[in-house]
């Protein structure tokens, strides 16, 4: 009787260990945690990335985010406290647009310039070791018959008509057509003021400067290294 009744007592204690394991992993995954390159607030379970650092691990709300980090992480882990979410997310082109350029994905066509997501491309080529994407296969036709022209455009410096920062057409943080011209962006912040209000950006002083100077800790602190 005593010995049936130690089993049921370490049943029953194995039963317990396993419900609180089970909580604790359920409580850590319901933990909210902020990226730090997108600024985000997240749940631990639904990170789409994590990444490793100086032993912390880090969580990321995409793909690009992480991409981003992982080629700078120094760049994020000492940014200063008012600078930590300079990345604001936005969900559509009225605002709300997720606004990452190439680190979520999305890429310039190098011939004709559209914004188009890696998995939407109807083509991409190879040249001198760099994957370019297409929005159609008349693009890629182009580029092929003179790669070095549409590859040097790709690597044109632009200007975001919000900070005034010169930028590689290549490396813009997004792009946006308006009423007939494609514009490339120096970060995130820099295309959401864009798609809210593109006739502030739009309209040059007389001496060519953008008529409005972003506002953003990013291109603050881009201007001052």
């Amino acid at each position: 009787m005593r010995k049936h009744s130690k089993m049921l007592i370490l049943l029953f204690g194995l039963v317990l260990v396993l419900a609180l394991t089970g909580m604790a992993q359920q409580k850590q995954a319901d933990e909210t945690v902020t990226c730090v390159v997108g600024g985000e607030t997240i749940k631990k379970s639904e990170a789409k990335a994590t990444y490793e650092y100086k032993g912390k691990t880090y969580y990321f709300c995409c793909d690009g985010c992480k991409d981003a980090f992982v080629k700078n992480p120094e760049k994020y882990t000492q940014k200063k406290a008012e600078e930590g979410q300079m990345h604001a997310h936005a969900h559509t082109e009225e605002g709300q647009m997720h606004a990452h350029g190439e680190e979520d994905g999305t890429v310039v066509d190098p011939v004709c310039g559209m914004k188009v997501k890696k998995s939407e491309a109807k083509a991409t080529y190879e040249y001198k070791g760099k994957t370019y994407y297409f929005c159609m296969e008349d693009c890629m036709e182009k580029f092929k018959k003179d790669p070095e022209k549409y590859a040097k455009k790709a690597e044109e410096m632009v200007t975001c008509p919000v900070s005034g920062e010169e930028i590689k057409r290549s490396e813009a943080s997004g792009s946006y057509e308006y009423n007939g011209k494609t514009y490339y962006f120096c970060c995130p912040n820099c295309k959401e003021k864009f798609v809210k209000d593109p006739e502030k950006y739009t309209k040059k002083k007389g001496n060519g400067e953008p008529a409005a100077q972003a506002s953003c800790a990013s291109c603050a602190k881009k201007k001052t290294q």
